[in-house]
């Protein structure tokens, strides 16, 4: 099986609740970084630009928008961003409607923040 496969496999073998929020989270960040690669990393989708951008992992109730540049964007979205890593960071999607216009700006911010300031993640 080649990594394309793998990568969309891993939605369709999520519960369905969470295989709908996994799947629209993929087509908000695939809209606005049509430029980044996409692969499976510790077992989860991601997105990387020059460095790792965005993950989405799969919890039993809510699926959780990993943004490696988290920590940096934590102040501009303080009602959206949690956690407490140095860099990672995420927003907790719970249902559909969480994927909204400030999660949109989120992901953006994230993707540009990669394009121009670049810095190793791990």
């Amino acid at each position: 099986m080649d990594s394309g496969q793998a990568f969309n496999q891993w939605f369709s073998k999520q519960p369905l609740p969470i295989e709908a929020l996994a799947r629209a989270l993929q087509i908000a960040i695939e809209v606005h970084g049509k430029n980044l690669s996409k692969s499976l990393a510790w077992g989860f989708p991601c997105w990387s630009g020059n460095e790792r951008v965005l993950s989405i992992i799969a919890y039993k109730s809510h699926c959780n928008l990993q943004i490696w540049y988290g920590a940096k964007l934590a102040n501009r979205f303080p009602e959206r961003i949690e956690g407490s890593g140095k860099s990672l960071r995420h927003v907790k999607i719970r249902k559909l409607d969480d994927i909204d216009d400030e999660v949109s700006k989120i992901i953006k911010a994230a993707i540009e923040l990669d394009a121009s300031n670049p810095q190793k993640v791990r």
